[in-house]
């Protein structure tokens, strides 16, 4: 465990935080309706901050930690206006094709959450999805007393702290509200925020049943304690450069071997660890939307538009099992 996490951190030393030059329940659910997605939308961003006071903040370095964990979130959102590409702070929400599913995305080592918002994020609340987008108290690029690799264990927990506070803001008054679907769910995360998917959903330390649909980018498993890795049954797009030379790509064949159908898996021909640019960047937001939009959708039409998006010949192959 020492040794895999101590060549990761090395090898995460070497990443550019930039993205891109350019750039617990289990209970049934009711039937409801689900947002047309052939509609595109503006997108409007909100800020907030949450505090899980039942867990600590570990000491790092010269920072002597702190009795609860504090944890900024930017949130984008379907908006009122032209859907032009830009993303405007406190924009009037479109609720007229709501409430939407709510996508959770994990950052990085030495990112934070707004660093994807235009390599991915925005596109995906474009396509009718509330998107969250935490800044983890340890991992980011802000940390106090440096960035802290081993954190990641406690990020699983962080992000289902953020899915409860998100699913509470929209029932409360305010610009969210009744924007998210309570029942449609999805996490996805880059690198360091992939692994804490892997362990949000896969790993029996901290499985969250409330997320219908995962999408990890550029992960592997690592471990959590001593608890096991279990991958009950969840649709599944894996993500990941053949060329990643942070971390392998092995990480995503070999979790996707394990998973259970739904499952796919997007290889991105010659892609470095962080690959939303270029040739690449197209198909990982369509292939993504796609996916959203088939199992937080349940629009079937979109498996279709997954294998468009995912086959580009020199850039992309799709490896799909639906059934």
């Amino acid at each position: 465990m020492r040794r895999s996490i101590s060549t990761l951190l090395v090898a995460f030393a070497a990443v550019a935080v930039a993205l891109a030059p350019t750039a617990a329940s289990g209970a049934p659910r009711p039937a409801h309706r689900h947002p047309d997605t052939d509609t595109t939308f503006a997108v409007g961003r909100v800020s907030l901050t949450v505090v899980d006071t039942t867990r600590p903040t570990d000491a790092n370095n010269s920072y002597p930690g702190a009795p609860d964990r504090t944890i900024p979130v930017m949130v984008l959102y379907p908006a009122k206006g032209t859907p032009d590409g830009t993303v405007t702070d406190n924009a009037s929400p479109s609720r007229s094709h709501g409430p939407y599913p709510l996508f959770e995305f994990s950052h990085g080592f030495t990112a934070n959450g707004p660093a994807y918002e235009q390599a991915l994020l925005a596109q995906i609340a474009a396509h009718g999805y509330v998107v969250a987008a935490p800044t983890f108290p340890l991992s980011s690029g802000g940390a106090p007393g440096g960035p802290r690799l081993v954190d990641y264990v406690n990020q699983p927990a962080d992000v289902s702290f953020v899915i409860t506070q998100m699913l509470r803001t929209s029932q409360a008054a305010g610009p969210l509200h009744e924007m998210i679907d309570q029942n449609e769910i999805g996490v996805g995360g880059h690198s360091l925020g992939a692994i804490t998917t892997f362990g949000l959903t896969a790993n029996e330390c901290c499985i969250d049943r409330r997320v219908d649909a995962a999408i990890p980018i550029s992960g592997l498993e690592l471990p959590f304690g001593a608890s096991a890795w279990t991958y009950p049954k969840l649709p599944r797009l894996y993500i990941h450069g053949d060329q990643d030379g942070t971390v392998p790509y092995a990480g995503s064949t070999d979790a996707f071997a394990k998973a259970p159908t739904p499952k796919y898996l997007l290889t991105l021909l010659g892609a470095p660890h962080t690959p939303f640019f270029g040739a690449w960047k197209t198909p990982i937001i369509d292939t993504a939307v796609a996916f959203l939009d088939r199992y937080l959708k349940h629009d079937h039409r979109a498996l279709d538009r997954m294998t468009a998006a995912g086959n580009v010949g020199g850039v992309a192959t799709l490896q799909a099992a639906p059934h």
